[in-house]
């Protein structure tokens, strides 16, 4: 019915209203934090991006649609972050029923379900792609952030540190921060030629602030 897809439109969008605990957890210094809404409208452009650059043998229309629906998930169990110190598996069964219970009315639900097992499940070409855009969409928000001053690693506490992957990042003292969230998610896309010396070599020396608006400046 029409009105089952009116429904999970306010449903799902209510992404465009929850904050990334990400820039929240780092006290990013923004008057205006990025919503997960923002970070999957990110990862579809970065993926258009990507897609068109890197030659891939992916379906660049079911990556875009699961980039679109994957963080469902994140109305039940909200945005967990290494921070958290918890592992998302435990939450797995959780987050698949609510997705389950958002999609189940829609004609195509079961489409969309299997949309969300196949990204979660990362073996096929496109969740692969999607799961790797999804990581460094995030690294590339916190290096915008950093270039523009408005987080740094001055704002760890150390009751933050209990993942020991960032832990011994940060302790090593060879890293800022947009190093150490590159580096920590790397496993994610380094297949797809994003590794730690295209990092250093290619992305770290882009000049994020000449890309900002005079507003985001501000901001």
């Amino acid at each position: 019915m029409l009105e089952d897809a009116f429904n999970f439109y306010y449903k799902a969008t209510q992404l465009k209203d929850m904050l990334r605990q990400g820039a929240v957890q780092w006290e990013v210094d923004k008057k205006r934090l990025e919503s997960i809404a923002e970070h999957t409208f990110g990862c579809m452009i970065l993926a258009i991006s990507l897609h068109s650059e890197l030659n891939l043998d992916v379906d660049l229309g079911k990556t875009l649609e699961m980039l679109a629906i994957h963080e469902l998930e994140e109305l039940a169990i909200g945005d967990v972050t290494p921070l958290d110190n918890i592992d998302k598996k435990i939450l797995k069964a959780k987050a698949r029923n609510a997705v389950y219970g958002f999609v189940k009315n829609l004609n195509n639900g079961e489409k969309l379900m299997n949309l969300t097992d196949e990204y979660n499940a990362s073996e096929t070409q496109e969740a692969k792609f999607a799961k790797a855009v999804d990581k460094l969409e995030c690294v590339l928000e916190f290096k915008k952030y950093q270039d523009l001053g408005q987080v740094s690693l001055s704002h760890l506490k150390p009751e933050m540190l209990h993942n020991q992957k960032l832990k011994t990042y940060v302790q090593s003292g060879k890293y800022d921060l947009a190093d150490i969230f590159f580096l920590y998610h790397m496993d994610s896309y380094k297949s797809f030629g994003m590794d730690e010396k295209y990092w250093f070599t290619n992305l770290k020396p882009l000049n994020i602030e000449s890309h900002s608006s005079d507003a985001e400046k501000d901001l």
